[in-house]
């Protein structure tokens, strides 16, 4: 029997594998994992705990409030095949963080909510993880309510697109030098995310996985003109005492 979690459980270890690899290949930039270790450990089991609290919430909500025909799925996109299903669900669940993440830099109670994501000042695909419950919440709206009111995607689609999703998280906090040639004018590379975790270029490159995007709304910016030493984080160390709040994202 085909579940998500369980889906999503064994991508994740796969995955651990696989950028665990590639960084020790070919590392971007020199990161002291220690430094943050215990932070970053702590961030993650908190992360996986809200992410789940966050998303069986919002799935028990619209199952028990959108109208049966939404619920169904939208009749024009029933009979598309899965696969065909699952990334248009990607592309649309994208550009709606693109827009939350935009926001999230522009308005101060929503920067709350994202503040401690980037408090982290040496990106590897571990370090990802750390999100505020709010932050988390805030994506989880669209990442759960787009396959199930749009798309109707089962449970075996449903666990493809989430690890897809994992893949991505993945992918764009990892500390590897890679060149993906012509794919960079629609896919987001690391060095890419690394300039909006910069302290001058925050503002910039909100695309989670399509850099389209950005381009289209003319938040691009092109890593190759930013320094691959250039410092990342909040541009000072975060208050400890504030931790608990940065956490909560209020």
């Amino acid at each position: 029997m085909f579940n998500s979690e369980n889906i999503q459980t064994a991508a994740f270890f796969a995955l651990v594998l696989v950028f665990e690899v590639l960084e020790s290949v070919r590392p971007a930039r020199e990161v002291d994992r220690w430094k943050d270790l215990k932070i970053d450990v702590f961030s993650f089991a908190l992360a996986i705990a809200m992410n789940r609290l966050s998303n069986y919430t919002i799935i028990s909500f619209f199952n028990a409030t959108a109208p049966a025909w939404m619920l169904g799925g939208w009749r024009a996109l029933q009979g598309l095949p899965g696969g065909v299903r699952i990334v248009m669900a990607i592309f649309l669940v994208d550009f709606m963080i693109y827009w939350i993440h935009r926001a999230q830099h522009r308005f101060d109670p929503l920067w709350r909510t994202h503040a401690w994501h980037h408090s982290i000042e040496q990106l590897y695909w571990f370090s990802g993880f750390r999100t505020s419950f709010l932050h988390s919440f805030i994506y989880n709206i669209p990442q759960a309510a787009v396959p199930i009111l749009v798309f109707n995607l089962s449970p075996l689609e449903a666990g493809i697109g989430y690890s897809i999703g994992l893949l991505i998280q993945f992918w764009e906090h990892t500390n590897i030098d890679v060149n993906i040639g012509l794919l960079r004018y629609l896919i987001i590379t690391p060095a890419y995310h690394r300039v909006h975790h910069s302290t001058e270029h925050s503002r910039t490159n909100f695309g989670t996985t399509f850099s389209l995007w950005d381009r289209m709304f003319g938040t691009y910016h092109d890593p190759a003109l930013v320094p691959a030493d250039t410092p990342l984080g909040l541009g000072e160390p975060f208050d400890k005492k504030k931790m608990a709040r940065m956490l909560v994202g209020v």
